[in-house]
């Protein structure tokens, strides 16, 4: 199975192997990069605790522990040597981590959760740099496959079946990401993003490319949306909600509702995805002359519930009592629609099709 199958924006470091980016233009014969927008190399004397290119996993676990021991007031294990080359000790491993719980133990609250809080920080750089790295990976990858598909169909082949063929271990969407990487310029600016959020990204533009900028397209898409990105102020972990924020307002653009960037975000963040329901709410609230920022506020204020939702939502989950006054009140509903004279080119009509699918589906019922 690839590197690359099943990671998602939290867990891409899970996936990641010690090629480094500059390392693959060497090993292919050519000088590697001087690229100014390619990831930095990792320093070549990782600080205690690190993960440097060639750890040992183990290694630098007994290092983290070490090092963490002494961070947190205690005495590190004595002695603890391991020459290079070989493996890790598990009885090792075991007394270094004892003594480090041990000393968690001793931790007031307070030295506790500065500890904590130390140690999160060290998460996040570790998820950053392998994000960032797999970012450059695949970058590479997707360059790679560009071109053997240009060389591929040169030969008049099928270029789904020849990869398929010859290269079953990585599945169709990975190729796909990859290569969407590969055809986004500027994407080596972004690459703190990670793949999968890129790839988010990357899809979000494609309606609007031709209104971005060619050098940079992301980079333009989250200015557009009130974001000037600097991913060295930018705190990590709400890096995935400004993303998916800044996608939700564009979304929410193209049905012509203007959101505050922060709003999207929060509600990314605190509800999810913004549903149907949601912007029909907020386009009724325009028409009316209400706010529909105001409607996204308030959902969010309320951890997520929307208004009625107590009494219309919540109650759907439950058994329904009366079954019949339920299909009444769609059909009031409908007739009311019709009565009134409404503008029903306002009416989004796959919500119309839902509903006559649905509806199809009960009355097949009858039949069975």
């Amino acid at each position: 199975m690839s590197k690359f199958e099943d990671s998602n924006l939290d867990n891409e470091s899970a996936s990641m192997n010690s090629i480094g980016a500059t390392g693959g233009t060497g090993a292919s014969g050519g000088m590697p990069s001087t690229d100014p927008l390619s990831p930095p190399p990792p320093p070549s004397t990782p600080a205690i605790g690190s993960l440097g290119e060639d750890d040992d996993p183990m290694r630098h676990m007994l290092m983290h522990f070490q090092g963490s021991t002494g961070a947190m007031g205690g005495t590190p294990e004595p002695d603890v040597q391991i020459e290079d080359g070989k493996p890790v000790p598990m009885e090792t491993l075991a007394r270094v981590a004892e003594n480090t719980t041990g000393q968690i133990e001793k931790l007031s609250k307070e030295e506790t959760l500065r500890q904590l809080k130390s140690q999160n920080v060290a998460a996040e750089g570790v998820f950053s740099s392998a994000r960032s790295k797999m970012v450059s990976i695949g970058y590479i990858i997707g360059c790679l496959l560009v071109h053997l598909k240009s060389l591929v169909t040169a030969e008049n082949e099928n270029w789904g079946d020849y990869i398929e063929r010859e290269f079953p271990e990585m599945k169709r969407r990975t190729r796909e990401k990859c290569m969407n990487l590969a055809n986004t310029p500027g994407i080596l600016k972004h690459a703190y993003l990670g793949i999968d959020a890129a790839e988010l990204v990357i899809q979000a533009i494609k309606p609007i490319k031709t209104m971005l900028s060619k050098e940079d397209p992301i980079g333009d898409l989250f200015e557009r949306n009130g974001v000037v990105l600097n991913y060295d102020q930018i705190e990590k972990g709400s890096l995935t909600s400004l993303v998916k924020g800044v996608i939700m307002r564009q979304k929410l653009l193209q049905k012509e509702l203007d959101i505050n960037v922060q709003i999207t975000s929060d509600y990314n963040k605190v509800v999810g995805a913004v549903t149907p329901v949601d912007i029909a709410v907020m386009l009724d609230r325009k028409e009316h002359g209400r706010s529909p920022e105001e409607y996204m506020k308030e959902v969010i204020s309320k951890n997520g519930v929307r208004p009625n939702e107590v009494s219309d939502t919540q109650s759907s989950k439950q058994p329904i009592k009366y079954i019949n006054a339920e299909t009444v009140k769609l059909k009031s509903s409908i007739e009311r629609l019709l009565e009134e004279k409404a503008d029903l080119k306002k009416l989004d009509k796959t919500h119309l099709e839902a509903l006559r699918a649905a509806v199809d589906t009960l009355l097949d019922r009858f039949s069975k």
